[in-house]
């Protein structure tokens, strides 16, 4: 159950440009090679390491509410340095770098999806972790 919904959140970006002219101008052959790219990556993520996953998700959960008690606190800095601090561990952490992996090939497979990150986070403006 933990793997389908791992995949799922894989799978989100996916889903929101489902509705793009993109998608709507792919092939039958296209398309069958997104689904077994699909399909690769979901076995992929079911040979992760449970036990990691759970202790990582673990640790976000913990890592979430610390920032979010500094942020209310007025410790804006600290808040972002931890959620730094954070992100360093995350792109060292095995089963995070696993998922990565697992996710490589649905990328490759789709050149015609849209920037999903376009509005996030826009060259020149800075965000904070204490803005979400």
């Amino acid at each position: 159950m933990r793997n389908l919904l791992i995949t799922m959140l894989l799978l989100l970006p996916i889903a929101a440009a489902a509705e793009n002219d993109a998608f709507k101008n792919m092939d039958k052959a296209q398309m069958q090679q997104v689904m077994q790219k699909m399909k690769a990556m979901q076995d992929c993520v079911k040979h992760i390491d449970k036990t990691d996953m759970q202790a990582f998700q673990a640790q976000a959960k913990q890592m979430t509410a610390e920032v979010e008690r500094l942020c209310a606190a007025g410790k804006r800095d600290e808040a972002m340095a931890r959620a730094m601090e954070f992100g360093k561990d995350v792109s060292a952490n095995k089963a995070m770098q696993q998922m990565k992996q697992c996710g490589d090939g649905i990328t490759e497979a789709l050149p015609l999806l849209p920037d999903t990150t376009q509005g996030q986070n826009q060259a020149g403006s800075s965000r904070h972790v204490c803005d979400h």
